[in-house]
């Protein structure tokens, strides 16, 4: 355990010293919207809603730990450095790698809360989220097209 949080903070630390302007937020316009934030096929949030996006971004952060209507929620990421990773940090979290890692940093010291569980492929986001209810994940929207099981709250 004391060897993960020193690879935790090892991390969180070059990300904090990188390059500044490699942890520059690309523009929405850049990324398109190749991506589908998706979730449990029985999730009664309205999809597409400003709210939506607002909701996702507390639940992923874990500063909320429920959805609005009391199931625990589910949050995977995706693999640092990835499209998907990117264009969800960016266009979702309105934050940089650097600032993200800052987060994850504060919370796990201040009470112990660790970031999502990063997934390294559409298929098996789709598949942990068609799984449990409280689950959502980011995966392309090509992939998220008829998926099973789950279905699209909003697209980036």
């Amino acid at each position: 355990m004391l060897r993960n949080l020193a690879l935790f903070v090892l991390t969180a630390a070059l990300a904090v010293l990188q390059d500044p302007t490699d942890s520059a937020l690309p523009s929405a316009s850049s990324q398109g919207s190749g991506f589908a934030l998706v979730v449990h096929a029985k999730n009664p949030l309205v999809a597409g809603s400003e709210s939506a996006k607002a909701t996702v971004r507390t639940l992923f952060l874990k500063e909320l730990s429920e959805w609005p209507d009391g199931t625990e929620a589910r949050p995977y990421g995706r693999e640092d450095g990835s499209e998907a990773h990117q264009a969800f940090v960016a266009n979702v979290l309105n934050m940089t790698d650097a600032a993200l890692a800052r987060h994850w940093l504060r919370v796990k010291n201040s009470n112990g809360t660790t970031p999502p569980k990063q997934v390294d492929s559409d298929r098996l986001v789709l598949k942990f989220v068609a799984r449990h209810a409280g689950a959502f994940g980011v995966v392309s929207a090509r992939s998220a097209a008829g998926a099973e099981g789950v279905r699209v709250l909003f697209e980036f």
